[in-house]
């Protein structure tokens, strides 16, 4: 993250798709509505705390979770 532009998003997408690093969770907007309507319905809650949840919840594989996660989001969460 020392590159001028890149974030912690950034950063966790190398280190999951190119880096293999399947502990990697990035997040984004669509990532983090799912975590927030699928895991922590009406709470506020934190990067930090999302992210102790990410690490204990998935696991070792959490970067894939997410995929998932964001798959559902983009193409099932907005369905009637």
């Amino acid at each position: 993250m020392k590159l001028h532009g890149v974030g912690a998003k950034i950063a966790d997408c190398v280190l999951l798709f190119a880096g293999g690093f399947p502990l990697a969770f990035p997040v984004d907007v669509w990532v983090m509505k799912a975590l927030r309507q699928l895991y922590f319905p009406r709470r506020r809650i934190g990067m930090a705390r999302l992210k102790r949840f990410t690490e204990s919840h998935f696991g070792p594989h959490a970067g894939y979770a997410q995929q998932y996660l964001f798959h559902y989001m983009r193409h099932y969460a907005n369905e009637s």
